[in-house]
């Protein structure tokens, strides 16, 4: 298995599928090497393709909103995506691509060993957890994979265009603080976090 900086070098200079050839930057990720918390997103998009960095733009706000609710900042989490180099047209990664980028993705976590990983989307869902079900039928459910707990919610370009996804996603990210204040797990079997007791609001001009 690649170490982090030889995964970040070699992501750098990666031209292991056709991605490669359409990209501006490589974005491998950043974030603190100790985050109890990381999250993984499909792919870079426009603004993130540009900057070299993940989650910009509309979504990258949205993010940050997301975290100061539960009192985190961006600084204090580890994101990454999983593909490195943005998909032409902002199309999904075709299962060849996220292979080929999965050894890095791998490496991060390993060098992170965070406690909770939150994966947006369905493509990240399925990656993280093993398991096939759209991320609408497993989303809130923290399944606990290799010693910690993959918690997937919906995407958030899905929850910027949707008011009722957007609902569902502040819900997902009210129940973290519970997960990463519990013990790491030592059991796979699928959590079922308790439902809130009714869906939260949404304040006006925050969301």
């Amino acid at each position: 298995m690649l170490d982090f900086a030889a995964a970040q070098k070699q992501a750098l200079e990666c031209r292991k599928c056709g991605l490669c050839s359409g990209r501006t930057k490589v974005v491998f990720g950043e974030g603190p090497l100790n985050a109890e918390l990381f999250i993984v997103g499909e792919a870079p998009g426009f603004n993130e393709d540009r900057e070299g960095h993940p989650f910009r733009g509309a979504s990258g706000l949205f993010l940050d909103r997301l975290l100061e609710s539960i009192g985190l900042e961006r600084e204090s989490v580890y994101l990454t995506t999983l593909v490195k180099c943005r998909p032409p047209e902002n199309r999904a990664p075709r299962p060849s691509e996220v292979s080929s980028c999965r050894p890095y993705l791998v490496a991060q976590l390993s060098a992170v060993d965070p406690k909770v990983v939150v994966a947006l989307g369905d493509l990240a869902s399925r990656a993280l957890t093993g398991r096939r079900e759209p991320v609408s039928r497993i989303r809130g459910r923290a399944v606990p994979v290799d010693g910690r707990y993959v918690f997937p919610t919906h995407a958030l370009s899905r929850a910027l265009y949707t008011p009722a996804d957007r609902a569902l996603i502040v819900s997902d990210f009210s129940r973290l603080p519970e997960l990463l204040a519990a013990d790491r797990p030592t059991t796979y079997e699928t959590l079922n976090v308790p439902p809130e007791k009714e869906q939260l609001p949404l304040q006006p001009g925050l969301w």
